[in-house]
């Protein structure tokens, strides 16, 4: 059974985005009440499923750099670079988790 720290429980907690279907082709949200939100628990059956999916840290690279606690397989994102390359590699129907502390 996995146990969750402070820091981890904090980490995953802040589960930021998640984009379902096209999500990389969609237009990005312009609010942040636009953005579904997902629980701890979705995010770990998610994890689970058989569906592939793309986890995004958005933190900065100091953040990143500073961090203790880092979600295993997650690509990071800091540009908008970074995205674009992401929209060529990662095919539409991926679902997408970011998360950033």
């Amino acid at each position: 059974m996995l146990t969750f720290t402070p820091v981890r429980f904090l980490l995953i907690a802040i589960l930021s985005l998640t984009f379902f279907g096209t999500a990389i082709a969609a237009d990005i949200p312009k609010r942040p009440s636009d953005v579904q939100r997902i629980t701890i628990t979705e995010f770990q059956t998610l994890q689970t499923s058989d569906k592939t999916i793309v986890i995004i840290d958005t933190r900065t690279p100091g953040q990143w750099q500073r961090a203790k606690d880092k979600i295993p397989g997650a690509i990071r994102v800091s540009s908008k670079a970074d995205l674009q390359k992401l929209k060529t590699e990662v095919p539409p129907d991926t679902e997408i988790v970011t998360y950033c502390t």
